[in-house]
């Protein structure tokens, strides 16, 4: 007796990403009564996207699948981009191994975690209902909005909201390429060196008083992302994806 997939729609989609801000927030909350290192919150958040998405009648649609070989080419640009960024962040000296280790995994983790959430999930319950489009703005927006708790965290707000604006952009970029590569895959490795980049880019430059520059960083960085999802998704691409999706 076969097991009835769940239809991944808006609703189901909306109570999912309040999971995963329970999970992830309620995690780092856990964490921070002990030492630093590996974020194990971000491991907890991405299984229960990762579940959710294998038990949906949607996993290929939402992107759980290796990109066609011949998307691949749509990756380059973002990947080489945040490589650049990589190579600028270490222009002035690497940090410690063991840092350049912890962030890592926490930039793969997060990288992991937030895609499957953003762009599989939470995108794919837009457009069970809304136009390419719309649900493209909709997923971005809560994207950045999520963001927001990073730097209300540390009690920067004006911080936060620059770091909402660079997140929605960035969201715009992302998914983008997720629609048009139709895999989460390509992202989580250019999310996760674009992070990685910019959290190594301020290490040598820790905030004081709490104010943090990544989020100036990350809306200049971010521009040129968005700018290309915009491009990859004019409206003779948007007429072939609907196509597929039919």
């Amino acid at each position: 007796m076969s097991i009835p997939k769940i239809h991944l729609s808006m609703p189901l989609a909306i109570v999912a990403l309040a999971v995963w801000l329970a999970l992830t927030m309620g995690g780092r909350w856990l964490e921070s009564a002990g030492p630093g290192g590996i974020g194990l919150s971000w491991a907890l958040a991405a299984l229960f996207a990762l579940a959710l998405l294998l038990a949906s009648d949607r996993r290929r649609a939402a992107g759980l699948c290796a990109p066609p070989l011949k998307t691949l080419w749509l990756v380059w640009p973002p990947l080489l981009y945040a490589l650049l960024m990589l190579l600028l962040a270490w222009a002035g000296g690497w940090p410690q191994p063991r840092v350049l280790l912890i962030v890592a995994c926490n930039a793969a983790l997060v990288a992991i975690s937030e895609e499957l959430m953003f762009r599989a999930i939470l995108l794919q319950g837009m457009l069970d209902r809304y136009a390419v489009w719309p649900a493209v703005l909709m997923s971005s927006a809560l994207f950045g909005l999520a963001h927001t708790a990073n730097g209300l965290a540390t009690g920067d707000v004006s911080g936060a909201l620059w770091q909402a604006v660079a997140a929605t952009l960035q969201g715009v970029g992302y998914a983008a390429i997720r629609l048009r590569t139709r895999s989460v895959w390509p992202m989580v490795l250019v999310h996760g060196l674009w992070d990685y980049a910019l959290v190594t880019a301020t290490l040598p430059n820790p905030a004081e008083d709490g104010v943090s520059i990544l989020p100036y960083i990350a809306l200049l960085a971010v521009l040129p992302l968005c700018l290309y999802g915009v491009y990859l998704l004019r409206p003779s691409q948007r007429a072939a994806m609907s196509q597929l999706q039919l």
